[in-house]
């Protein structure tokens, strides 16, 4: 059985505070994108004093999107977003060893080829997670699939007669006129386009079941 999840941004950081207490020893793989394959190691393995660490170090880096700003501080908002050239820089050494299989599907910039990497340390877990526009560079031209859509889906593709539960988080439509809005909602846009059409196709030919969970209120950080 493969359980599949991820996010833009914060809602990464969501779906693993939701997914934090489900028993990952009936899946054989967990694919991600996002913040979510390190944040869910890092619950596992009871490293809530580095999650949250990094979260605040990632805050500024991070698009975060919560109130209309009036045109001035619209302006002001978008300048201070734009100064994020991914390089965000902050490194962890913690190499403990995932007690679960972790995917983290990534894309190629160069050849256009989507594929899993699989990860064995906490440490690798936080560099691919974290391999996303605004924060780093691409890394061998291998990008995260988080840039592209809110659920790892392109890489499914490929498989046939498998189990598979997806857990996917709901996302807003914003009819705004800002220009953070505008922007947010046409990514939502296209990533639900695509999200759409693979799992139409992801279904015929595998028992996918949509993963319905209680959402946790309380904050990580």
């Amino acid at each position: 059985m493969i359980l599949v999840t991820g996010g833009f941004g914060w809602n990464g950081v969501k779906a693993a505070e939701n997914l934090k207490d489900l028993d990952l020893s009936k899946y054989d793989r967990v694919i991600t994108n996002g913040l979510t394959g390190f944040c869910l190691s890092c619950y596992k393995l009871g490293k809530i004093s580095l999650l949250n660490e990094i979260l605040c170090k990632i805050t500024p880096f991070l698009n975060k999107i919560d109130k209309d700003y009036f045109f001035i501080g619209n302006i002001r908002n978008c300048i201070q977003l734009s100064k994020n050239f991914g390089d965000f820089n902050y490194e962890i050494k913690d190499k403990s060893w995932i007690d679960f299989n972790l995917e983290i599907e990534m894309i190629n910039l160069k050849t256009e080829e989507i594929g899993l990497k699989k990860v064995e340390t906490l440490e690798d877990a936080y560099f691919y997670s974290t391999l996303f526009p605004g924060v780093r560079p691409p890394f061998d031209w291998w990008y995260n699939t988080s840039s592209l859509s809110r659920t790892p889906c392109y890489s499914l593709l490929q498989l046939d007669y498998e189990d598979i539960d997806i857990y996917d988080l709901d996302y807003d439509y914003y009819r705004h006129s800002t220009i953070q809005r505008t922007y947010k909602t046409v990514q939502v846009m296209r990533s639900k386009y695509f999200y759409d059409i693979c799992l139409e196709t992801l279904t015929k030919t595998n028992n996918v079941k949509i993963l319905k969970l209680e959402e946790k209120n309380e904050k990580t950080f």
